[in-house]
């Protein structure tokens, strides 16, 4: 029996709608993607009218004694004092998208309440390549063959094809929240049987209960 579950479930790829009706788990999309960040920086203005509450010439402070505490708002830009502009790196990724916005939330009815209800955003899993631009391994090689036995729940590889360009990591770890129409669809999806896999998967990180799938699979490659 082959030694990794990519080399098992074949194709790992299938193909899938660009409708967005047709959404649904497993599918592949390229989004903006930010880094999450270890250390808070903010967008400070050096130039503050605190008469009219404009702010001007913004730049990038790494440590502010009163963030997300300011003693006076912000009117253009529009900022509360227990808001914060935070500076962050981003960059378009591969995604597999989680789950799509609820369709029947369209017909709740808001009425005069402030807070919105419909707003049109998928969590996704983070697609990371585990090889650089001249092909060397990002990650020592028997990390790598440890997640494709399935023995990191946090981790699912994903081999070079369809719109994966080369071999990747996906990583639960490092699911974000991104406004549909940010989505860019791929036309792939993962295969029937990979997502069985990664659903439990999910199940398994997100809430400690391991799916039949992701636990046999885990087994049979250990």
């Amino acid at each position: 029996m082959p030694a990794f579950l990519d080399e098992v479930l074949d194709p790992f790829y299938a193909p899938a709608s660009k409708a967005k009706e047709s959404y649904s788990f497993g599918q592949l999309f390229r989004c903006p993607a930010y880094y999450p960040h270890q250390s808070l920086t903010v967008w400070r203005p050096s130039i503050f009218d605190p008469r009219l509450g404009t702010a001007r010439d913004f730049n990038i402070q790494p440590s502010v004694a009163d963030s997300f505490r300011r003693a006076l708002p912000y009117t253009d830009p529009v900022l509360e004092t227990n808001e914060e502009f935070i500076a962050i790196r981003a960059k378009p990724r591969p995604v597999i998208l989680l789950q799509p916005p609820d369709p029947s939330l369209v017909a709740v009815k808001k009425g005069s309440y402030p807070a919105k209800i419909v707003r049109h955003l998928c969590p996704v899993v983070l697609v990371y390549s585990a090889v650089n631009e001249v092909g060397d391994s990002k990650f020592p090689p028997e990390f790598v063959e440890r997640v494709r036995r399935l023995e990191y729940r946090q981790f699912m590889f994903l081999p070079k094809g369809g719109p994966v360009t080369v071999d990747s990591l996906a990583r639960l770890d490092g699911v974000q929240s991104v406004a549909e129409s940010q989505l860019e669809p791929t036309e792939f999806a993962l295969s029937a049987d990979v997502c069985k896999v990664l659903k439990s998967q999910v199940s398994y990180f997100y809430s400690g209960l391991s799916g039949d799938e992701f636990a046999v699979w885990a087994a049979l490659l250990k």
